[in-house]
Order: structure tokens, then sequence, then C-alpha cells
């Protein structure tokens, strides 16, 4: 009552002390400290509540030295206390080890106890420190310490000061009981609560702190349950949490839920602020959820703050198996000062929220080799090590990784870091996260790393940007051949050489977006064998670097672009040297790309490097299989320098490029190779009105510096579609057909198929055929009594030169090849015509087949004798194809079956 009365009428006046109720003063029973005055009660220990109810308190100016202060210490105890007023200062001066008193503090030893400290006054429990040191002493606090006890904690008001010593255990749970114990402290089974505030401005200072200890001491059941619940609330309201005072190898250490039986709340709002401090020759740690419970962590509010002050500061946000951790970051709140920050880890499942305008989690400190072995800058990583971690970033919420420093360990954030391992990011709603390095020292070796963005490692990733997030990765440290320094973002593995991960990334919405800026940016999908990337973007997003590889080294990687923007710019500074590119399937890697819905991909350097896009290898990483579709009125165009675009489909390896609803591609006057080297295949299909335009093609043929040579098997087909290009060559092994237009000079040595099975095409510029070239022209009947044929229409005033042109004409189906002779069609009027100056067609001298040859062929008709002259047309018999008997169709099933039998044991 007496205490009561004392908090509703405010600090007395006068220093004084007051109590009632069960208080003790042991050993030696002296007497309580009663009215006004200071009181020195030596080593011995102040007991308040022990088996009933009891206060106590401190006001007005008055001094207090004791040994301990021991608040509930009995199962059925209840103590109250306060330190009240400027100039109260209570001093703990315990050696942690004489006439049994081990702690220097317990609030809710086993009982219920509270504790506040208010109005200016001051709690030292650093005080004569160093009669601490030495064998068994101990010199801890807890706020409830047995199991089944209640403690709470209070420290308020501007100037109000509470410091201890060593452990500082919130929500313990010691269990002692015979026959192992000689004593009984601690109820088997039972419940803690401990509560610890910091308000209004008041300061708490420890060396480190547990928030929700494991079942401890002799006796314990195991169930028993421990609940801590730590709030900084009100501006200038302060957390130190400093190390050890007095084993400086102690570094500042704050860990919760350190057993499954352990639930932890820790609030920072109002402005209130949780410092970690240190010189960094140690990790300062704060780690939620080190041994399987469970953490809820809010910081809310403008001016609220979780600061790591000094190097090596560690954020760990569940950190062992079976734990769960949720930490939010409100309202313009702010986490910084941390090297490294990691959600979900070691088996742990973990979420963080960043949400809200100003609200920012900065990773922007550094570790030195003291405490790491090597140095290292800002890192971050969601799901490391069999944990599962979940990021989201909201409402204009930051997080920032930020590097301005060389270190060993370059600067950077994973997703899914160890195969077993999950991370997701999810960034919308005008969330950023910026990854960002400063050059401190171009040129060098001691250079700061550019960051990298790893989405699947060797884990999974799954990355999402939506709603106006923004992915920016900056890269401002200076590239060089000789230190390289690379702004990179992997999606699915990080190595050419070791097994990856999956990654999954997906951006989406109008502003949404994810950029690379500064040196050497790279983007690269399913890099390493094993791995897995995935990246869409649609709805009007954007994603832009210097370039990207879907698919390389053994991995597989998938890009899908729908209604959305790619734009890659620049050229590197070291490594490859390559200007903006986009490679699909590279150094034995898949890759499949695909735009639709008016996508658009955009390459520009105006460097000596150019620009360009390989499907199926690449100049740096040979080999390959690659596959990019265009849909939907999407594009892909270069700019750069005149002749510096390039567009390989099967460099080294196998490319496959479609286009389809009116798409295009356009290179100006750049060169597009299909089947580029020996031993590679490209396939091109453009239709429905779609577009192709460069400077130079190649078919199966390469350019050269002094003009062409012949590459692999290549196929070019135009569906009703335009190829626009200066010079097209079409190598031995390669084929250019179909229906639509072509803009340009034509040379073959290969295959040359007008039509679509069939149809017309037209050249509007020369057709010269080498020696080698061939044109294949098909006949089909349409059912009515009547033919379709192959057309080929030459450009007027165009040189055409057929002199080793080899023509095969092909019959379709079941057309009979008598009958089209029958018709008068069998002529070179009915395949090859001129496009007249006034738009109409005439017809080809006959002079122009002088040298050239001409066979006939048919599936359904043995074709014998044949001659076909340009004049007089075509001499031949033929004959059907003879049904297959019963006997041989039953011979060749047999024979058919044998095979099959042998492929099956082969």
């Amino acid at each position: 009552m007496a205490l009561a009365c004392l908090v509703a009428a405010g600090a007395p006046a006068q220093a004084q002390f007051s109590s009632s109720g069960v208080v003790n003063i042991y050993p030696g029973n002296a007497a309580v400290p009663n009215g006004p005055g200071n009181a020195d009660l030596g080593l011995a220990g102040l007991s308040v509540g022990n088996d009933g109810l009891g206060s106590f308190s401190v006001a007005g100016g008055s001094t207090l030295r004791v040994g301990g202060l021991l608040i509930g210490p009995g199962g059925a105890g209840n103590g109250s206390v306060l330190f009240d007023g400027v100039g109260t200062v209570v001093s703990l001066v315990g050696d942690g080890f004489s006439d049994g008193l081990l702690n220097r503090l317990g609030v809710g030893q086993w009982g219920s106890g509270s504790l506040t400290v208010s109005g200016g006054a001051k709690l030292d429990g650093r005080a004569e420190s160093a009669s601490c040191l030495g064998l068994n002493h101990y010199c801890n606090n807890f706020i409830g310490n047995a199991a089944g006890s209640t403690g709470v904690f209070t420290v308020t008001g501007a100037g109000s000061q509470a410091s201890l010593l060593r452990i500082f255990g919130v929500g313990g749970l010691a269990v002692f009981h015979p026959p192992i114990d000689s004593f009984t402290f601690g109820t088997p089974g039972g419940t803690t609560r401990g509560t610890v505030n910091v308000l209004a401005g008041g300061t708490l200072v420890t060396d480190g702190a547990i928030l929700g200890l494991a079942p401890g001491g002799s006796s314990p059941s195991g169930s028993e349950r421990s609940f801590a619940n730590v709030t900084i609330d009100g501006a200038g309201s302060l957390w130190r949490v400093t190390g050890g005072t007095l084993e400086p190898g102690n570094y500042a250490n704050v860990s919760t839920a350190t057993h499954r039986n352990a639930w932890a709340t820790l609030a920072i709002t109002g402005g209130g602020e949780m410092r970690l401090e240190g010189d960094g020759n140690q990790y300062m740690v704060l780690g939620l959820s080190t041994g399987g419970g469970r953490t809820d962590m809010t910081i809310s509010g403008a001016g609220s703050r979780l600061h790591f002050a000094g190097p090596s500061g560690v954020f760990n946000i569940g950190v062992s198996a079976f734990g769960t951790a949720a930490v939010e970051l409100r309202d313009g709140a702010l986490a910084d000062g941390m090297f490294y920050a990691g959600v979900g880890r070691n088996g742990a499942v973990a979420s963080l929220l960043v949400d809200g305008s100003s609200s920012v989690l900065r990773v922007n400190g550094t570790i030195t080799a003291a405490a790491n072995g090597v140095t290292g800058v800002a890192y971050m990583d969601i799901g490391r090590d069999g944990g599962n971690g979940t990021v989201t970033v909201s409402n204009g919420g930051h997080i920032e990784v930020l590097a301005t420093t060389g270190a060993t360990n370059g600067t950077g954030m994973g997703l899914g870091r160890a195969s077993n391992s999950s991370g997701a990011l999810n960034i919308g709603s005008g969330g950023v996260v910026l990854l960002r390095s400063t050059s401190s020292a171009p040129g060098t070796a001691d250079e700061t790393d550019n960051p990298g963005m790893l989405v699947g490692r060797e884990g999974s990733g799954f990355l999402n940007v939506t709603g106006g997030g923004q992915l920016l990765l900056e890269g401002g440290a200076v590239s060089t051949l000789t230190d390289r320094r690379s702004t990179s973002l992997y999606i699915g593995g990080i190595s050419d050489t070791a097994v990856g991960g999956k990654g999954i990334a997906a951006v989406s919405g109008v502003g949404s977006e994810i950029r690379l800026t500064g040196t050497d940016t790279f983007i690269g999908l399913g890099i390493g064998p094993q791995s897995n990337g995935q990246l869409t973007v649609s709805d009007q997003a954007q994603v832009s670097a210097i370039g990207i590889n879907v698919g390389r080294s053994g991995g597989v990687g998938v890009l899908k672009i729908d209604g959305a923007t790619l734009a890659f710019s620049g050229q590197q500074t070291a490594g490859s040297l390559a200007g903006a590119f986009f490679v699909v399937g590279s150094g034995g890697g898949i890759g499949v790309a695909a735009l639709s819905n008016g996508s658009r991909v955009t390459l520009s350097n105006l460097g000596s490097a150019g620009a360009g896009v390989s499907i199926g290898g690449s100049s740096a990483f040979a080999g390959g299989e690659g596959s990019l579709t265009l849909q939907g009125g999407s594009l892909i165009e270069t700019h750069t320098q005149p002749g510096l675009s390039g567009f390989n489909v099967g460099r080294e390896g196998s490319g496959f490029l479609r286009l389809r609803g009116a798409s295009s591609i356009d290179l100006a006057d750049g060169v597009m190779q299909v089947a580029r080297n020996s031993g590679s295949d490209g396939t091109v299909i453009a239709s429905e009105g779609s577009t192709i335009t460069a400077g130079w093609l190649g078919v199966g043929a390469r350019k050269t510096d002094t003009g062409d040579e012949d590459g692999g098997t290549g196929t070019f087909v135009l569906i009703n579609s335009t190829l626009n290009a200066g010079q097209i060559i079409i190598g031995t092994n390669g084929f250019l057909g179909g229906t639509g237009t072509i803009n340009g000079a034509v040379t073959n040595r290969g295959i040359f198929a007008p039509g679509n099975s069939p149809g017309r095409l037209e050249i509007n510029g020369g057709f010269v055929a080498e020696a080698g070239s061939r044109m294949i022209l098909e006949v089909e009947s349409d059912g009515q009594g009547g033919f379709n044929t192959d057309q080929v229409i030459f450009g007027a005033g165009q040189p055409v030169d057929l002199t080793h042109l080899s023509v095969e004409f092909r019959f379709l189906g079941a057309t009979d090849p008598t009958e089209f002779a029958q018709a008068d069609l069998f002529d070179v009027d009915t395949f090859f015509q001129l496009r007249a100056d006034d738009g109409g067609l005439e017809m080809l001298a006959p002079e122009a087949f002088a040298t050239a040859t001409f066979e006939a062929q048919s599936d359904a008709y043995v074709i014998q004798n044949f001659s076909f002259s340009p004049s007089g047309g075509a001499s031949f018999t033929a004959t059907p194809v003879p049904e297959p008997g019963s006997a041989a169709m039953l011979l060749a099933g047999i024979g058919a079956l044998g095979w099959l039998a042998r492929r099956r044991r082969a």
C-alpha cells in the first residue's frame, strides 16, 4: 500500500526510503532502510516479497549501496520496487559468490516481481565490477528467473538509467529440487513471463541479453515455457548493448527464443532505439530465435531505430532449426549499421517486412579481419543453410545494401543460399531494394566490389517485383581488365563449374523494374550445371543492364517478356569487353526466351564492341541450345555505330528463332548469321507479316574480313513475311525459302526454295546461283483439276545469274506429273517471273537457264527419262508407285519389328 501511494503521489520532495510487507536483508537480517538519508548495506542482499507481498522504494535523491536485489524470490512471493527521482542512485556491488548471492539482480526470482527506475533515478549494476572477477563469481541479472516466475522491469523518464553486468536474462526457466539438489527453486513444467520496458527517454545498458531462455538448472522437466517481452518506446528511450564490461572478448550479443518452448517479443516504437556497440574486433550480434523458439520484433515510427554502432554487426532473423522469427519495420523506422543481415538460417523459418515511406533497413557496415578472419562489406541473405526466409518491401519501404570500401568478401544479397534453403524477396507498392557500391580505390586490387544479387544460388530463390517496386543494382566501382568488378544479377546458379540452384523472378506492372547501372552489369538466368533460372517481365515492367545470358554452362534458363521492355545498353570494361548483349543458350546450357504482346528489346552501344543477340553459343561460351520467339507485334532492335550490330542463330551450338504476328527484328546495317560456324545448326521462321532487317545475312554462312565462308546447317523460312538485307548468302548447307518478300541481293550455293507447299517468293534484288546452288519448286494438285505451284519473282533491272543453278521439281502427295504436263504448265513461265517497272509480271528469258540443270521427283510416281528445256518444257514418263502386296507388307512389318528390337537392345 505504501508503494502504491508513493507512485500515485509522484516523487517525494526529500530523500527517503520506504517499505512495506515482507522485506528482508540477508544474511544477518539487518534493519531495512527507512526514512530520509542514504544507506550502505555492503555485500548483503535485499529481498522484497519473499513468500508474501512486499514493497520497497528509494526516492528523492537517496543513495543505496547493496550487494544484490532479489524481488519475489520465493514461489509464493510478490514484490515491487521503485527507484525514483533525480539524484537517486542504487548501486549493486555484490561479488556474485559470497553468502550465496550469485546474482546482482533478480526481478521475479521465482514468484512475481516488478522494478521501476523513474524520474531520473539510476540503477548502477556495474558498480565495483572488479569484485565479480574470479572463478564462479557470476553477478548475473534475471527478469523472471526460475520456472513459474513473473518479472517486470521498467526504466522510464528522461535521465532514468539502469546499467547491468554480464548476463541479462529475460524469461528464465531454472528448476532445482531434490533429490538431485538439496533445495527447491522453480516449478517443474512452469511458465515464466519476463517483461522489460524502456520508456519516455529512459536508458538501459547491458553487456548482452538472452530473451526467452531454455529450461535450465539440474531438474527441469523440459516442458517449461518462457515468454520474454521487451518494449523500447518514446523519443530518447535507449537500450545500449555494450559487450563484456569485465570480459572485453565477450561481444555485444542479444539472443532470443533460445529453446523451442520460448517466445520473445521485442518492440521499438515512438522514437526509441536499441543500440549494439563494439570496436569491431568481435562480432556484435542480434540473433532472433537462436534455439528453435519464436520471436516477433517490431520497429515502428519515425525516429525508432535498431542501430549497430561500430563494425562487425550481425542481424540474424531466425537462426536455428525449428525456430521462427518475424520482424516488421514500419512507418518510418530505421535499422542500420550492420554488415550482415540474414533472414531464415540453419533450418529456421523467418520473415521481414519493411513497410511505409521512409522505413529503411540499411545494411551498410563492414567487418574486420580480427572478427571474421577476412574483411568484408555489407551483405544480406534470405534463406541460408537450410533456412526459409521471406522478405517483403512495400508502400515506399527501402532495403539498402551499401559498400564504400574494398574487402575480401564482396557486397550483395543472396536468396536461397545452400542447396536445402529457400529465400523469397517481394518488392511491391513502391518499395525499393538498392544494392550500391561506391568507388574507393579505382584501378587497384583494393577497389570496392560491385554488388551482386543471387536468386537461387544453390537452393531455391524467388524474386517478385510488382506494383511499381524497384530492384536497383548500382555498381559505382571501377572495373578493369586486371581488377574486374561486375555488377550482376544471377537467377539460378552463380558458377560456370559448380552445381547451382533454382531461381524464379517476376517483374510486373507499370513502374516496376529491375535496373542494373554502373560498370560491367550482367543478368544471368540458369548459370552452371543443374541450375535453373526463370525471369518473367510483364505488363509494362522494365529490366535493364548491359546484357543478359539465358542458360549457360549446363544450366537451363527461361525468359518470358509479355507486354514489357528489356533495355540493354553500354559496354563492359573488363572480361570479354562485350557490348550490349542478349544471349540465349551458351556454353552447353539450354536457353528459352519468348517475347509477346508488343514486347520490346533494345540493344544500344555506340562503343567499339557494338551490340548483338546470340542464340546457341556466344564468343565467350561456345555451344549450347537456344530458342527465341517473338509474337504479337514484338520487336528487337539495335542501335550501334554502322555495321556493329550482330545477330547469331546457332553460333557454335543449336539456335531457333521464331517470329509471328507482325513481329520484327531490326539490326539496321548489322550482320545476321544463321548457323555461323561449322558444326552448328540454326533455324529462323518468320510468319504472319513479320519483318527481319539486317545489312548482311548468312544462312549456313558467316561473314569474314574478305567476304564469306560456309558455316553450319542453316534454315531461314518466310511465311507471308519480309526479309530486308543488302546482301544475303546461302551457304552450302543453307536453306532459304518460303513466301513473302526479300528485299536484297541473294547469292546461293545451298538451297533456295520459294513457296511454302507451295507459294510465291519475290526478290527485290539480284540473284546469283553459285556452284552447288539448288532451287526446289513444288507442284500440288488443288483437287479440282488445277494445280498450285511455287513461284519466284525477280526484281526488274536486277542481275539474275542462274549459271550454276540446279532446279528440282517436286510433286507433292498424289499429284500426277503427267496431268500437270498435259495442262501445259510444265514450263519456266509457271515457276519464274520478272517484276516489270510498272509493277506487272513478265517472262524470264529462256537464255537465263542456258547452263542450268533440271530434275523431277515424286513420292507417288516413278519419273523416268526426265528432261527439261527452258524453251520446250518437260519430257518424261511417270508411272504410279505400286501398292505393296500383303506378303510384302507382312515381311516389311517383321523386318521393322526386328529393327526395333535391335534398337531397344542397343
